[in-house]
């Protein structure tokens, strides 16, 4: 299996897996992009989703600073932050992980790690950013793949945007969230982030 194969069917297990009483209350799905212990050749998928009563909370907690109501329903830092599935995480996703290395590998993009600094600017930093590009874009055909072949409306009971995104927001995000749904679905989303 393909570890783009793999991604997209763990990705629709894990919209497949959400209880229907939850369903109503779920405005958007998060697919976060990190990066395992902050190596650019262990990229992983956080799937998870964010709730109107988790954004009620958020804005009724008198223990913390109250965000603007647009913060509090766009920015990760305010949501749930569950973890309906960690793609490529070593041990939740083993095979992913090693599914992943090899799709790395395949790609000719693996590299060791550098013995000094500028190995690091002149070999590792493009290869790298090559890797991180074509996460980013597996990633959004997965979570478009969950629109076109119906897993989302079918879990959800209607069309709910998927923010690809990182635990900051910038153009980049945007776009790949613009690329990721169907046209003006991600819309809020996207002026939130070109806003900021």
């Amino acid at each position: 299996m393909t570890f783009h194969h793999h991604l997209q069917q763990l990705a629709i297990a894990a919209i497949a897996s959400i209880a229907p009483p939850a369903a109503p209350d779920i405005y958007a799905v998060s697919f976060l992009i990190d990066a395992e212990d902050d190596d650019p050749r262990r990229p992983t998928l956080t799937i998870g989703y964010n709730t109107e009563t988790q954004i009620r909370r958020t804005l009724h907690d008198t223990t913390h600073r109250s965000p603007d109501p647009a913060e509090a329903r766009w920015n990760y830092a305010f949501w749930l932050q569950n973890e309906l599935v960690v793609i490529g995480q070593p041990q939740q996703d083993p095979a992913g992980a090693a599914t992943r290395e090899q799709w790395i590998r395949d790609l000719g993009l693996w590299y060791d790690d550098p013995t000094a600094a500028q190995d690091w600017l002149t070999t590792v930093e493009p290869l790298a950013q090559q890797i991180e590009t074509r996460f980013n874009t597996i990633c959004c055909d997965a979570a478009l793949a969950l629109h076109t072949n119906g897993t989302i409306e079918k879990s959800l009971g209607r069309p709910v945007p998927v923010l690809v995104h990182e635990l900051e927001y910038y153009e980049q995000i945007a776009q790949r969230t613009e690329t990721a749904n169907p046209p003006g679905l991600a819309d809020e989303f996207t002026a939130w982030v070109r806003l900021g």
